[in-house]
């Protein structure tokens, strides 16, 4: 398997930030966005970056697609995310994974054959993981700290509404649809 990966970052800040940070981890990658600035700051922290468009088919061939070991797909949009990593897909790049925004896509990406990652699963996961653990996340012990508030001091009726919020988090769905 290769060890090197491409970030198609698109319209958004998290394949550029992505990018920097896998570079950091000694991994080979090369970055492709639209957004010129990301472009500007992923090259200037190391990162082998180009401006193009990468739902472009023409993008995509002009590049060593194919010689990548693993593809990363980060765009705000799971429409534009899917086109593109169906795209890698078909250049027989070896492993293609998919942020998906809207949890309810999960299932076309992975019937599409992509490792999808949803955001909203995965962040509802770890703090379910932490509930269980017994941790706080820090931020809400900042919170509390900053209203001088202490998990004994909720009435009952918060720490059921807290409890209901955390069941609609934990199965994935946010709560808010």
């Amino acid at each position: 398997m290769c060890s090197e990966t491409l970030v198609v970052g698109g319209d958004g800040t998290v394949g550029e930030t992505l990018a920097r940070r896998l570079v950091h981890g000694s991994a080979v990658v090369l970055f492709i966005g639209e957004d010129e600035h990301a472009v500007e700051r992923a090259t200037s922290a190391g990162v082998d970056a180009r401006l193009a468009d990468p739902s472009e088919t023409a993008t995509l061939d002009g590049e060593a697609i194919e010689a990548m070991g693993t593809a990363i797909v980060a765009s705000r949009t799971d429409r534009r995310n899917l086109l593109v990593a169906q795209l890698l897909g078909l250049r027989r790049t070896e492993r293609v994974i998919a942020l998906v925004n809207d949890p309810r896509n999960v299932d076309a990406f992975a019937a599409a054959g992509i490792e999808p990652v949803c955001a909203a699963t995965t962040l509802a996961s770890a703090l379910a993981r932490q509930r269980r653990g017994g941790e706080q996340p820090e931020s809400e012990r900042q919170s509390e700290q900053a209203m001088g508030e202490s998990p004994t001091e909720r009435s009952p009726r918060e720490s059921a509404d807290e409890s209901g919020r955390e069941r609609l988090r934990s199965d994935g769905t946010g709560g808010d649809r």
